[in-house]
């Protein structure tokens, strides 16, 4: 008898234990913004949204760079007595100098770029090298830039001392089917690109992905409207985008204001209102349309989603943000593609 009422009471347990830990998992994780997104946002039209996108525009460009990408691999040169010009090869001496002092950080010996394509650590340099021929000697003087990743030269001129070596112009192959029998070992040129579009799909849904995204988020900001923007946020996310924009800005050596004129053609202080904005506008969906994650969701899609914010796995992930901010990007992604999902695209 004890054994059959300690059996009972042990399966009583199991079931008691099965039933908690399914309820703890599809408990709804709670995530405070500061402010209810409500307060700033007037939320308009974010269904039905109409888009229009050219997917084969967008597939036929990737494309064409993969192809001409090979075509550069399979492009020789010619060495030509002439004047350097667009698409040339040159070879060059040149030895830098900051205070009469020679650098050699800045200095190299039989040194290769193609004019148009390649690219120089300062601005101005390349430009000096068109029109000049082999033998030709010349010094120029730069500016290195206040924000240059070596602190050392930073804001310093620069005396380049620059010798051209030899010119040579390209002898470039013509995109047949001959041309991709010899150099590719495809039978024809449509056999060629379609194994370059079977590489590139992941890319190309990618890319027609975030077309979508763009054209849709941009009509979402002429739909809704933001009254205000709370303080604390903003400011978080200044923060947040001044580090990522300092970085990319850096290594084109530019400041933040010139990066965000070249890329986005608006000032810094309007990329963050343009991000803030958008971020309000989806959350003020997420609560209009009761957008949640539960225990077990945020276990089963924090790699995946780690992985999608360009990390390696989720435990790097989440040793740099905490599960709050998490949830609340996981909380975006959703609000996003509910507006996707419902969106009308031409």
């Amino acid at each position: 008898m004890k054994s059959n009422i300690f059996a009972r009471a042990a399966a009583t347990a199991a079931v008691l234990f099965a039933t908690l830990s399914v309820t703890a998992c599809n408990t709804r994780i709670k995530v405070d913004y500061g402010y209810d997104p409500k307060d700033y946002v007037e939320l308009g039209q974010y269904k039905g949204l109409e888009a229009e996108i050219d997917e084969q525009a967008i597939e036929d460009e990737l494309i064409e760079k993969r192809m001409m990408s090979d075509l550069d691999i399979n492009t020789e040169y010619s060495e030509v007595s002439r004047e350097a010009q667009e698409g040339d090869k040159v070879v060059v001496d040149f030895t830098g100098s900051v205070g009469g002092t020679a650098v050699s950080g800045f200095s190299n010996t039989d040194y290769e770029i193609i004019l148009g394509t390649d690219t120089f650590v300062l601005d101005g340099f390349i430009d000096e090298l068109y029109g000049m021929k082999a033998g030709d000697f010349k010094i120029i003087t730069l500016q290195i830039p206040e924000n240059f990743s070596d602190d050392t030269y930073a804001g310093n001129r620069i005396v380049y001392e620059i010798t051209m070596k030899s010119v040579n112009q390209p002898i470039v192959p013509m995109i047949t089917d001959a041309y991709v029998q010899e150099y590719l070992s495809y039978d024809s040129l449509e056999a060629y690109k379609s194994a370059i579009k079977a590489s590139l799909q992941e890319t190309i849904d990618e890319q027609i992905h975030e077309e979508k995204l763009s054209k849709v988020l941009s009509q979402l900001q002429d739909t809704c409207k933001v009254v205000d923007y709370p303080e604390e946020y903003t400011q978080q996310k200044r923060e947040e985008l001044q580090e990522y924009i300092d970085y990319f800005a850096i290594m084109m050596n530019m400041t933040t204001e010139q990066y965000c004129q070249t890329q986005f053609g608006i000032s810094f202080d309007d990329y963050v209102k343009q991000n803030v904005a958008q971020s309000l506008i989806l959350q003020a969906i997420i609560e209009e349309e009761d957008l949640h994650i539960t225990e077990y969701q945020y276990k089963e899609e924090l790699e995946q989603f780690a992985k999608s914010q360009g990390f390696t796995n989720k435990d790097t992930f989440t040793e740099r943000y905490d599960k709050d901010t998490i949830v609340k990007g996981m909380l975006i992604e959703k609000a996003q593609s509910l507006v996707l999902e419902n969106a009308v695209y031409k």
